[in-house]
């Protein structure tokens, strides 16, 4: 089906309409790997509103993204740390509220109809965004695609609207779950709990978005239809939910609940999570208008906290150590194929799991004996159906990923190895003692990396025929949950 450009001078959104009357805007933010809300995608986002509002030729609206793997990942935090006057974030703020409730008002008003396309990122602003949509469709990819409202997590709260609309769509317990926790939910969760209606693969998403706009715009009772659909999926337990909520008792109940386990988490020192939970609960007892101020009233205020900033620094200084080689040289990785580990318990076991499930890279693990070896590999499997229980990965995939790990109780199957790491017993002998067996089992180019906590890799280094190839690799427990690795040299390692 053609489309015509709509004659929009746009900087970050790519608009066109199709004959049939339905409008695509991909969001592109200009020169940005990633698509955030600033005040420039806001402008060109009115603008495409605006149009949608007045061109009677525009029956329906898909919104999704030009970027490769990225909806919409939030809100500018380099705009948001640069604030510094409550007033003038409220104000900005107040803009963002306006431009949603005029995209929400295209369907309720004006019968419209606004579809979500979503895949990769879909947090703080970018859900917000969504929330305001009359549909939302998300790619099957569970890596990739993810849908939150993490502002705790910055030391805001979630505002453009999301203490307001989240809970509205997904009801009060659930919604309070994902604002005060700041925690994100992949495609499957995200349909089984009624945020987004339908799930299909990446490359048919744009096609299925336009599809349902088109039906809706032949369909004005989608809406409740849809909804009749979801609450068709509820378990009994969430209808019992759902009946607390509808009743003045248990709401309070509800929200003394989870003030309390709220508190529990933050033992009182982070002011968010409480202006989350308040604005809820005024939006719930006393209307949306009511909880629309709260929320720019309390984010102004927040914004510009001390505690705000010093975790929006933490978050920079977090993205910054991604990028962060380790090295001043201009000297290259080395690749990684195969890795072998010394040691199967907690640590080795950890750091066996973390290889398989995060780097997908075979990995060997050496124990003293055929128990030691299996306590290794059930260390994995553990991991691996825990990852399969929460829906991060599929059976198979798991099956796949623990066919990576094997076992021995020699040395066999370590000569190609590029990368042994050692988890052993904190005794300098015994470190020693392993370093020179892997040296004489592995090839010349074999990195040997030590997972010690206390002893120095220097001291562990006197051991070796090839120093230049040790290094320090010190992991942190439990591995899989501890994404932090302390990466220490000797004055001989290579970079």
């Amino acid at each position: 089906m053609s489309k015509k450009n709509s004659g929009l001078e746009l900087d970050h959104i790519h608009f066109s309409v199709a004959d049939d009357g339905v409008a695509t805007a991909l969001l592109d933010r200009a020169g940005e790997t990633m698509n955030t809300l600033g005040p420039d995608l806001a402008r060109d986002l009115l603008k495409v509103v605006e149009l949608c509002e007045t061109d009677a030729a525009v029956k329906a609206l898909v919104i999704g993204s030009a970027k490769p793997d990225n909806f919409l990942a939030g809100a500018d935090i380099r705009f948001l740390q640069g604030l510094t006057d409550p007033a003038e974030a409220v104000e900005m703020l107040g803009e963002v509220h306006t431009i949603f409730a005029r995209l929400e008002a295209l369907t309720t008003e004006l019968g419209k109809p606004v579809v979500a396309a979503i895949h990769g990122a879909c947090l703080g602003g970018g859900m917000e965004l969504a929330l305001a949509t009359s549909m939302r469709i998300a790619s099957n990819d569970e890596k990739r695609t993810q849908l939150g409202q993490p502002e705790v997590q910055l030391g805001v709260i979630p505002g453009g609207g999301g203490t307001q609309r989240l809970p509205r769509l997904i009801g009060i317990a659930a919604g309070l779950d994902l604002i005060l926790t700041g925690r994100s939910v992949r495609p499957r969760r995200a349909l089984k709990m009624g945020l987004v209606d339908e799930i299909c693969p990446k490359e048919v998403l744009l096609d299925v978005a336009s599809k349902r706009a088109r039906q809706a715009i032949d369909s004005p009772d989608g809406d409740e239809a849809r909804m009749t659909r979801v609450r068709s999926w509820l378990s009994p337990a969430a209808l019992q939910q759902l009946a607390l909520e509808e009743n003045p008792i248990g709401r309070r109940v509800l929200f003394s609940k989870a003030e309390e386990k709220m508190l529990e988490a933050t033992k009182g020192n982070y002011p968010a999570p409480p202006a989350a939970l308040r604005c809820v609960k005024i939006g719930v007892e006393d209307g949306p208008e009511a909880g629309y101020a709260a929320e720019l009233a309390e984010f102004g205020e927040l914004v510009v906290s001390p505690e705000a900033k010093a975790l929006m620094s933490v978050f920079f200084a977090s993205q910054a150590l991604k990028k962060d080689r380790g090295i001043d040289s201009k000297a290259k990785a080395r690749k990684v194929s195969k890795v072998g580990v010394l040691g199967g318990g907690h640590m080795g076991g950890g750091v066996a799991a973390v290889n398989t499930t995060r780097a997908k890279t075979p990995t060997r693990v050496n124990e003293v004996d055929d128990a030691g070896v299996g306590r290794g590999l059930a260390y994995v499997r553990r991991v691996l159906d825990g990852q399969v229980k929460r829906r991060r990965m599929k059976p198979a995939d798991a099956d796949r990923a623990m066919s990576l790990v094997t076992g021995t109780t020699d040395y066999g199957g370590f000569g190609d190895v590029d990368l042994v790491i050692e988890a052993v017993f904190e005794d300098l002998e015994l470190k020693q003692a392993v370093l020179e067996k892997t040296e004489a089992a592995t090839g010349d180019n074999a990195i040997f990396a030590s997972n010690t906590s206390s002893i120095p890799i220097s001291q562990i280094a006197q051991a070796a025929a090839r120093p230049k190839n040790v290094v320090g690799m010190h992991y942190f427990s439990p591995v899989e949950k501890m994404p932090l690795l302390e990466v220490i040299v000797t004055d001989q390692t290579y970079d």
